[in-house]
């Protein structure tokens, strides 16, 4: 059976060790699941949360959907004395379907296509864009530091918490990702790369990780993304 979805994963720890995300793709029949998570920090639990997270979400996604999906893999964050926040993003895709998306933090999930360009299918649940969508305008003047940070993650994802999205059938290009490719690659660096890469999603994944930039002091993020191409229709 030809697979309709293409598939390519890549993951580049940042500057500070070791790396606290995590990803996972699951094939079921005719259906397919990807999860991409971002762990706050970089603690013992929270790196080995966030690597057995993804698969979670992944298996629960194909059965049950992905809000029992996130929902599932929050509760595990009890089993640690102290709770692991992880941030986490969730695409399930069925033949001649929209992509289903299911989303909690900053993780984020892209569509691209030669007509539309490169569009965000996600709003993070950080504070700065609560503050803005509160307002009903930009705000010139809110800190950096609000939109790092994280209002939810698994531990808090329920029914009313999940957001959901779904992406038409028509936008073959998917690419979920942790914060440390959203944030430090720049747009007309991802709309380049898709562009040159999009029909090979295991060279498009591994050249975006590769494009994430350091900060000015120096500091890279752990950078991870999952990238889908429906070949279906």
């Amino acid at each position: 059976m030809t697979e309709y979805v293409k598939i390519g994963t890549a993951q580049r720890p940042g500057t500070e060790p070791p790396c606290a995300d995590g990803h996972d793709v699951q094939r079921t029949h005719g259906t397919v699941s990807a999860a991409v998570v971002d762990g706050a920090g970089h603690r013992p639990a929270t790196v080995r949360y966030a690597g057995i997270a993804p698969a979670v979400i992944t298996h629960i996604g194909n059965t049950l959907g992905g809000v029992p999906a996130l929902m599932t893999a929050g509760q595990m964050a009890r089993a640690y004395d102290e709770p692991p926040h992880l941030s986490a993003v969730y695409a399930r895709i069925g033949p001649d379907s929209p992509t289903v998306l299911v989303w909690i933090g900053d993780c984020r999930a892209y569509g691209w296509s030669a007509a539309g360009g490169l569009t965000l299918w996600t709003t993070d649940q950080t504070m700065g864009e609560y503050l803005r969508t509160r307002i009903g305008a930009p705000l010139p003047r809110i800190p950096e530091a609000y939109d790092d940070f994280v209002r939810l993650g698994l531990t808090e994802a329920s029914a009313a918490t999940c957001m959901q999205a779904q992406i038409p059938a028509a936008v073959r290009l998917i690419v979920l990702c942790s914060d440390g490719v959203s944030d430090q690659v720049k747009p007309e660096v991802w709309s380049r790369l898709c562009a040159e890469h999009g029909g090979n999603p295991p060279t498009l994944a591994d050249a975006l990780v590769a494009a994430a930039c350091a900060n000015a002091a120096g500091y890279r993020d752990d950078a991870t993304v999952a990238v889908l191409l429906r070949c279906d229709g």
